[in-house]
């Protein structure tokens, strides 16, 4: 209970900046997760950097989780992916596994299998 308390209290400022000062319209938040999403990757990056430095103030920081994703790659998100299935550990190795085989298969390209790699990082 405690740390929801405090997630609130001390992570509200920041809502407040991400919605109102960043102006992110599509913007979700549980608990010390969130995920702000926009169609320009480079502001994402701006909004990053900025998002850092404000949590430097506040004697916080992001964790070395914290990524861009482009809305086609499959990430989690509280345990969901992006079709709001529940987060399978034995599927993930298998997808895993199957996007390595089309890397050496030069299916795809090196970024998307460190892409999908990432995304299933706990």
């Amino acid at each position: 209970m405690t740390s929801q308390i405090l997630a609130i209290f001390y992570l509200n400022d920041l809502d407040h900046y991400i919605k109102e000062e960043l102006k992110i319209k599509y913007y979700i938040r549980y608990q010390d997760d969130f995920c702000l999403m926009h169609p320009s990757k480079q502001y994402l990056k701006e909004c990053k950097r900025k998002i850092e430095y404000f949590l430097a103030k506040e004697k916080l920081k992001l964790n070395q989780k914290t990524r861009i994703y482009s809305n086609k790659n499959n990430y989690l998100f509280l345990g969901r992916t992006t079709n709001n299935k529940k987060g399978n550990y034995r599927e993930k190795g298998r997808k895993i596994k199957r996007r390595y085989k089309d890397y050496q298969k030069d299916s795809i390209l090196l970024y998307s299998m460190v892409g999908t790699i990432l995304s299933y990082r706990n």
